[in-house]
């Protein structure tokens, strides 16, 4: 892209040398139309050319950019995947959701746009002004002098744009946030008949979101506007410079006519790296949020490799029940969690890992503490929605989780509405269980399993649990309930861990 704008550089240079001696042939020098011709179809066809090369970088720009989004939205993704689910459940899903989507998308002019023009300034614009310079000193010297006025207004814009693009990004996000906590709890807003007034509520947040939107809009504009102003008063001093040395006769009319169209061009890929910048830096600023969440997940997996390598290996024995017990805020579930994020990305070559397990398919299912439904019946909400159902093992999975007293077909409602704490629980449980049927998994991870059941219910559970484990897959529970503890056959205190 830079190659080709160079190239329209000497373009902008043969157009202006031709076009300059076209019309000081044509009023001084006395040619006729048919002598001094020839020079004007030099220029057009020059000129087709430039515009064949604008072309291809917009091509070439458009396929750059898009091109680096999708390397970098898949990292955002992977990154996501690495820190696991106890970092996710800490963590807005609108906002992660608004960075992958509009945020990267927002990437567009900075890579398309504004890093090439950087990198063809610090070409073209020191050629043009040298041309200038060798063609008269006097031009070269204003343009020498004048130029450094635009990146200095460009840095005084750009450090209050940047401030008010910060806070309409975050203003985006917190208004993301806001619609989707609300979308969440929409079924308890109309149980207490608290939903319409919700209405008022976006629109407040909407308008202040149109107020900060606005507002980077105008100072983006004004910027514009004054590096515009800038260089059309440096292009001035040249021109009338030129002018009153035309009438002394000091210079020819070729000469002045070719710097003057040089002149503005000297200035242009300084005024398009302002502009480009400034339409750029929304991008900017979700892509910094991007790459710190793809630099904390590089650190993350550092740090929990090591964990799982120090804390686990000499804890867990494959083909048993281990419950890892502790009082409530003590680590449990980080403990559980860092073991899921990263036990598959890492090589199986544990003290308690035999060699035949050394693989890299999918080796755990897991029931986290809480479970989320989805508005949709039971067998889409265990199975996953627009997936094909094997009928046998989602009926193991329902009998192994003590939940068949939901039917299959029964719509949950949003967020498991139409359930109860410990029916979603069981959901959650069922999910886990017809993962490990369908997939082979050697692991099942569980955070609080029984918690929110009743006695009979939960023997019922824990009956599914010994069930599976004799099956052969290693249990791996988190639970501060006593009855639990009574299937185990290694009980863990989390303070070994601390």
């Amino acid at each position: 892209m830079v190659g080709l704008a160079s190239l329209g550089t000497l373009a902008t240079i043969v157009i202006a040398w031709k076009l300059s001696s076209f019309i000081a042939d044509i009023f001084m020098g006395g040619k006729s139309l048919a002598l001094a011709l020839p020079q004007l179809q030099i220029v057009l066809a020059v000129g087709l050319g430039k515009a064949l090369l604008i072309w291809a970088q917009e091509a070439l720009a458009v396929r750059a950019s898009a091109t680096v989004k999708s390397q970098l939205r898949e990292k955002f993704l992977v990154s996501i995947g690495k820190l696991g689910p106890a970092w996710l459940s800490k963590n807005s899903a609108a906002e992660l959701n608004l960075l992958a989507n509009g945020g990267l998308d927002a990437l567009d002019p900075y890579f398309a746009k504004y890093l090439p023009q950087l990198v063809f300034t610090v070409l073209a614009t020191p050629t043009l002004a040298l041309v200038i310079f060798l063609l008269d000193p006097i031009s070269g010297l204003i343009v020498l002098f004048t130029i450094p006025l635009i990146p200095l207004f460009m840095i005084l814009i750009g450090m209050a744009t940047k401030k008010v693009q910060e806070e309409q990004l975050l203003g985006q996000l917190q208004m993301a946030n806001h619609f989707n906590e609300l979308l969440r709890g929409l079924t308890t807003l109309r149980i207490f008949s608290r939903a319409n007034p919700q209405i008022e509520t976006i629109a407040k947040v909407s308008e202040r979101q149109r107020v900060k939107t606005m507002k980077v809009l105008r100072i983006s504009f004004l910027s514009g506007f004054a590096l515009e102003l800038l260089a059309s008063l440096s292009v001035a001093l040249i021109a009338v410079s030129i002018g009153l040395r035309l009438v002394n006769g000091d210079l020819t009319l070729s000469l002045g006519l070719f710097v003057l169209l040089l002149a503005p061009e000297a200035y242009l890929p300084l005024r398009m790296v302002g502009a480009n910048f400034h339409a750029a830096n929304e991008g900017v600023t979700a892509s910094t949020k991007v790459l710190d969440l793809i630099d904390s997940a590089k650190v993350g997996e550092a740090q929990a490799t090591l964990a799982t390598e120090n804390r686990i290996s000499a804890n867990f024995e494959l083909g048993k029940i281990t419950v890892i017990d502790g009082p409530s805020g003590s680590g449990k579930t980080t403990l559980l969690r860092s073991f899921l994020g990263f036990v598959e990305q890492t090589r199986f070559d544990w003290d308690w890992v035999s060699p035949e397990a050394g693989d890299r398919r999918a080796i755990s299912a897991w029931a986290p503490q809480r479970a989320d439904c989805f508005n949709g019946s039971l067998a889409a909400n265990v199975v996953g929605p627009n997936r094909t159902v094997d009928r046998e093992m989602l009926t193991e999975s329902l009998r192994l989780a003590a939940i068949e007293d939901v039917p299959v077909d029964y719509d949950l409602g949003a967020n498991g509405a139409m359930l109860s704490g410990g029916q979603r629980q069981r959901v959650s449980l069922a999910r886990s269980y017809y993962r490990l049927l369908t997939q082979g998994c050697t692991f099942l991870l569980l955070d609080e399993p029984i918690s929110a059941l009743d006695s009979q219910t939960a023997s019922r559970v824990m009956q599914g649990i010994q069930e599976i484990n004799l099956r052969g897959v290693t249990v791996i529970a988190v639970s501060h309930q006593r009855q639990l503890l009574t299937i185990a056959d290694r009980v863990i205190e989390v303070k070994q861990f601390v």
